[in-house]
């Protein structure tokens, strides 16, 4: 698992005696129950930059190599078949990464994920590229067309593909508590009132703007409710819960679930797994 610019490792799972800097966010600990409720054993893996973006370059290709081959050694998975998942700057890596790879490498992921992002048309166009899952918000615009171009290319050689599509999603008043049990339902329903009063939400539930663009007229709305004034529920970006859950709502660029056991359907079936 490759997280985006702005994350880590420690995101896909909740803290632990032997984690104790996982903070679980709550769509990518998703993906992982999902992926252990398969029998598959998962792996997430830093970016190199740990001090700037964090996003992900060509030079941490040898830092993955060096961590997958190690754990797989470690954990007696010498031999298993590996699948790729990344988001955003981490989508983008994992497709670059597989093609990289001669087929016959043992770490040459055997199916890929790409989410809300594209992959160049270089990594697409090599005959060992894998069969290939794009996991894209409609509303990015850019990003959709390099996933409309990148899927053209892999169906004109007949290689296997899935397109998901993560749509937004409406904030019922268990929307926040829905997803992490860090939040209680009373929590989650001022948080939405609040939201809803200051004018963000549209008559149907759904976030009006980016929650990304406009991070002060949201975190404005959300200090007024108890359970943020009084520090039991956190707002900071790459930190908290709440910043992505409104983002993933918002559905412009975000990790996401939808459609989750179509991806992993087809990932587990291509891969041969």
């Amino acid at each position: 698992l490759a997280h985006g610019c702005g994350g880590s490792a420690t995101d896909f799972f909740d803290p632990s005696p032997g984690c104790e800097g996982c903070i679980g966010q709550p769509v990518e600990r998703l993906v992982v129950r999902s992926a252990l409720k398969r029998g598959l054993a998962v792996v997430a893996v830093s970016s190199s930059d740990r001090e700037g973006s964090r996003c992900w370059g060509r030079e941490d290709k040898d830092g993955v190599l060096h961590a997958l081959g190690s754990v797989m050694e470690a954990q007696n998975l010498r031999g298993k078949k590996v699948i790729a998942l990344g988001a955003s700057s981490g989508g983008a890596f994992v497709g670059e990464f597989a093609a990289s790879l001669s087929k016959g490498h043992p770490l040459a992921p055997k199916a890929v994920a790409v989410q809300i992002m594209g992959v160049s048309d270089h990594a697409v166009s090599v005959p060992r590229f894998p069969p290939a899952v794009f996991w894209h918000m409609p509303r990015d615009e850019r990003v959709s067309a390099m996933v409309q171009r990148n899927i053209a290319a892999l169906k004109k050689r007949y290689s296997p593909v899935l397109e998901q599509h993560c749509n937004p999603l409406p904030l019922a008043d268990s929307f926040f508590s829905d997803w992490t049990e860090a939040i209680t339902p009373d929590a989650s329903a001022g948080m939405v009132s609040a939201l809803r009063s200051a004018g963000l939400l549209d008559p149907s539930s759904f976030l009006l703007a980016d929650p990304r663009v406009h991070s002060r007229e949201w975190q404005r709305a959300l200090r007024s409710v108890p359970a943020v004034k009084e520090g039991n529920v956190s707002l900071v970006e790459n930190r908290a819960a709440v910043p992505e859950l409104l983002n993933t709502a918002y559905a412009q660029h975000s990790w996401c679930v939808e459609g989750i056991e179509g991806v992993l359907d087809f990932l587990v079936k291509h891969a041969g797994v």
